[in-house]
């Protein structure tokens, strides 16, 4: 369902932007001398906009959540890298900044839904993720690897949350019980989410929203749209029982203008999909 990737921290430093375009760089020297991004506290600036087009009402939301959750630093890079910047993983952990955006279809339900949970849920994955060592059968995951187990497991737990099929916070109190799915079965939303730090750029995205980093002026995509006319996802909606038609363009079933979402029951088993990854450094894919 997600699909994640990581942008290194040189792409990282450049992803600030100036002052001009409303970014914020982190400080790379103290006293003369070059600090690593791993050592430097980084709050970026943000803004947001929407416009609720020819809909009757507006079904799309965004989230804006700095310092949701602090990641260990051996999530983002590898003991070599560390050891070469002087730095004890053990104890160090950077803040992580949460940006994302839902665009939702049949209502606006599953997009609030989205905006006022996924950050909640990437939290309590990270968690898990940083109380299980890393490891997989004695072996360090590979850490686009790594943020792909966690981005899957977060973008399928709200999936089931919206649905019906997981526990979640009902009324205030957590409870195994299934609850009531978030809304009728075609309502959905895309998911393209950025979570931020002074080293690492991840996204992960689902469904056709889009994740573009300006650098130097130039737009650099991180995020492949989960589109029915792709190659790879008429194959797979094709093998999964479903129909690309096109009507008013490539539809899934003649209704569906993407070829995966969070939420829209109706065609769950046609739109829904594992997750896989992709690797940036330097802006430039891996």
């Amino acid at each position: 369902m997600a699909t994640p990737g990581v942008l290194d921290n040189g792409a990282a430093r450049a992803a600030g932007g100036s002052e001009a375009d409303g970014g914020a760089r982190p400080a790379s020297r103290s006293g003369g001398k070059r600090r690593s991004a791993y050592l430097v506290e980084y709050a970026p600036a943000w803004g947001s906009a929407a416009t609720r087009g020819r809909r009757a009402a507006m079904e799309d939301a965004s989230a804006a959540v700095p310092r949701f959750a602090g990641v260990p630093v051996r999530m983002l890079a590898g003991a070599r890298e560390l050891d070469r910047h002087g730095i004890g993983a053990a104890a160090l952990k950077l803040p992580l900044h949460l940006f994302g955006v839902y665009d939702g279809h049949g209502g606006s339900e599953v997009a609030n839904y989205c905006a006022n949970r996924m950050h909640v849920v990437l939290k309590e994955a990270l968690g898990r993720a940083a109380r299980a060592g890393l490891e997989e059968s004695g072996e360090l995951l590979d850490i686009t690897e790594l943020w792909q187990k966690v981005f899957g497991g977060c973008f399928q737990r709200v999936d089931d949350e919206v649905s019906g099929q997981a526990s979640r916070l009902c009324g205030g109190v957590s409870s195994e019980a299934q609850c009531k799915p978030v809304a009728a079965g075609d309502v959905g939303s895309t998911a393209a989410v950025a979570v931020v730090c002074s080293s690492h750029i991840i996204v992960a995205n689902c469904g056709d929203s889009r994740v573009v980093l300006s650098r130097g002026k130039e737009p650099v995509p991180l995020s492949d749209d989960h589109k029915p006319d792709r190659e790879d996802e008429r194959a797979r909606i094709e093998a999964a029982g479903g129909r690309v038609i096109d009507w008013n363009g490539h539809r899934v079933s003649g209704v569906l203008a993407m070829s995966r979402s969070i939420g829209g029951r109706w065609v769950w088993n046609i739109s829904h999909s594992n997750a896989r990854s992709q690797s940036y450094s330097s802006g430039k894919r891996r």
